[in-house]
Parts: C-alpha cells; structure tokens; sequence
C-alpha cells in the first residue's frame, strides 16, 4: 500500500458471488490454481490485463467487480487493530 493507494482484487469474491469454483475456472481459463491464488490473495506486483479480460468475459462481469481503487486517504484497519489512513 503505497504513498498513491493501492488496488484491491475482488476475484474470489467475485467466485463465490457467481458459486464458480477455482478448480473450475482455471480449467476453463486454463490457467495455474497457483496464479489464481496469488490474484485472490492480492499478492501480485503486475497485473496481466489480457487474464483480467478473460475473468470478465468468463463471468460476465465489469473490470471494476474485479479491482477496485482504494485511494491513500481511506481508512483502512491495520493488522495490529488500529486505524490508519493510507
């Protein structure tokens, strides 16, 4: 979370609103389970526009049901319990 916000992935929120499993869509998409996980966790540096594409297509969604801007001055809840602005 840097000095400008930061993206939050939305994906396996997206999965469980749509009941489509990981398993599912990695086959379908024929994508690895292991990249898959890393979007879900939001543990990525890069974003792969043309996978976000095909999660959209896949699911009938919009880009912004998958990312979403979180600006700096939101508030979010620290690990230790307090609240920060970012």
């Amino acid at each position: 979370m840097g000095d400008v916000g930061y993206l939050k992935v939305k994906i396996e929120e997206l999965l469980k609103e749509r009941n489509i499993s990981k398993n599912k869509i990695c086959f379908d998409l024929r994508i690895q389970r292991t990249q898959l996980n890393r979007y879900c966790k939001g543990d990525v540096q890069r974003l792969d526009v043309n996978l976000l594409c095909r999660i959209c297509d896949y699911t009938n969604c919009r880009i912004q049901d998958v990312i979403e801007y979180i600006p700096r001055t939101e508030k979010v809840l620290k690990e230790d319990g307090e609240d920060t602005v970012h």
